[in-house]
């Protein structure tokens, strides 16, 4: 087996991007009759950790977290979404909107919402097939 260090130093640090991909929301293209296309992308370790960060309450009295689910999926999608950036003011005023997590409320379905959390979370390492045991021989 090859040393893993040394496969490491001959790859070129420069190329080692975010793994991104395209999706589609079909409810969104059958309703504009044209393909609704997002830009996703994996989130990089400070932006999950801003994530938890501002998704996590602390009781102080029973010393207890307390974790807003929906608030780290919304996150998730602002972070991750691409294109088109979903912040943009032409964007909440088209849709009568005061922020960016109304705008993804009202653009995108829960099932929706779900699935585009699920698919930036599997770009971002947390998807089946990520990492996978090896067997010696």
């Amino acid at each position: 087996m090859s040393n893993v260090v040394d496969i490491l130093l001959k790859m070129d640090a420069e190329k080692l991007e975010l793994p991104k991909k395209l999706v589609e929301i079909k409810r969104l293209s059958e309703l504009a009759g044209e393909p609704v296309i997002f830009e996703i992308k994996a989130l990089t370790q400070t932006q999950f950790e801003e994530i938890q960060d501002m998704s996590t309450k602390f009781d102080p009295v029973s010393n207890k977290a307390d974790i807003d689910v929906f608030t780290i999926k919304l996150e998730t999608i602002l972070k991750g979404v691409v294109s088109p950036e979903l912040k943009r003011k032409e964007l909440l005023e088209h849709y009568k909107v005061p922020t960016p997590y109304d705008l993804i409320k009202k653009l995108f379905t829960p099932g929706e919402i779900d699935r585009l959390y699920n698919e930036i979370s599997d770009l971002s390492g947390f998807g089946e097939g990520a990492v996978e045991e090896v067997k010696k021989p």
